[in-house]
């Protein structure tokens, strides 16, 4: 993918555009979504760590949250051996590498998935889990992430940080796509950057069953992303070593690497929490 640079003047004229379509309500047109989206990946590229490249001015608004899904398919003799995955299930191994699908891909019974969040923010990283149903219903709400299992709670994230749900040494390494029930239509992810840790929650080795008015209290202390856009042409490419590498703690992602495949802003300022609710539709 090529790292994009753009100047100051640009950057202001997007964000002025990207203004007053969220006061309008309006859709952006399809080549403003593309400039956009340009802006928004130059702005997440200069809070990241310098790569090979000549480094990019940090630019100073930073409320995007990059999301990129990863469905798990059967390795392919072309894969890179390193990228893929080394799964036992029922007695045999199977080899599975994780490949970029849109948000929106409605995602099938018995599917494998991942999923990794990267925020442009410094913050503290929050997951919550929802089922949500054809009738309008919600089930349970569960926090994902932090747990202890994780980089032992530690939920501090900063330009570069990647984090996986679920984490690579997680049993299974992935999510499998199933209905609670038979009318549920999305699995929806409600993510926060905060400036500072909620210290009511007391984090374990497991996911912590939350309330929805714990949730809704959050979200009204938080900007909440208006406008997503996905990375084009990016769809369907597999997992690369330095995403790799970087989900699970090892380095973070520079300049050079890889940007998520989908992007969320919010109009957050600086100290003020950011909240983005990320709804993965269940297919019929």
């Amino acid at each position: 993918m090529p790292n994009l640079r753009f100047s100051r003047s640009s950057a202001l004229l997007g964000a002025l555009l990207l203004m007053n379509w969220s006061t309008t309500g309006q859709e952006a047109p399809p080549e403003q979504d593309v400039r956009t989206r340009d802006m928004w990946d130059s702005s997440l590229l200069s809070q990241r760590p310098a790569g090979k490249a000549k480094p990019l001015p940090k630019m100073h608004d930073d409320g995007l949250v990059g999301i990129t899904l990863w469905r798990l398919r059967p390795s392919e003799p072309g894969d890179r051996p390193e990228v893929r995955s080394l799964i036992h299930e029922e007695n045999e191994s199977h080899q599975w590498t994780p490949e970029r699908v849109s948000i929106e891909t409605p995602l099938h019974e018995g599917q494998k998935v991942r999923i990794s969040i990267e925020t442009a923010r410094t913050g503290y990283l929050y997951v919550i889990d929802c089922d949500e149903y054809a009738d309008g219903g919600k089930g349970e709400s569960y926090l994902i992430f932090p747990t202890l299992r994780t980089s032992r709670g530690n939920n501090r994230v900063t330009g570069g940080t990647v984090v996986e749900i679920p984490a690579s040494d997680d049993n299974p390494p992935y999510f499998t796509v199933k209905r609670s029930r038979p009318d549920q239509v999305n699995e929806t992810l409600t993510i926060l950057v905060r400036p500072k840790p909620i210290e009511s929650l007391q984090i374990s080795s497991d996911r912590l069953r939350v309330t929805a008015e714990q949730v809704s209290t959050w979200k009204k202390q938080s900007r909440t992303a208006s406008y997503r856009l996905e990375a084009k042409g990016e769809a369907g490419k597999p997992y690369s070593l330095s995403e790799k590498i970087a989900g699970t703690g090892g380095k973070k992602l520079t300049q050079d690497d890889p940007l998520p495949q989908t992007l969320y802003y919010a109009p957050a300022k600086p100290g003020e929490s950011l909240a983005v609710d990320v709804p993965l539709r269940i297919s019929e």
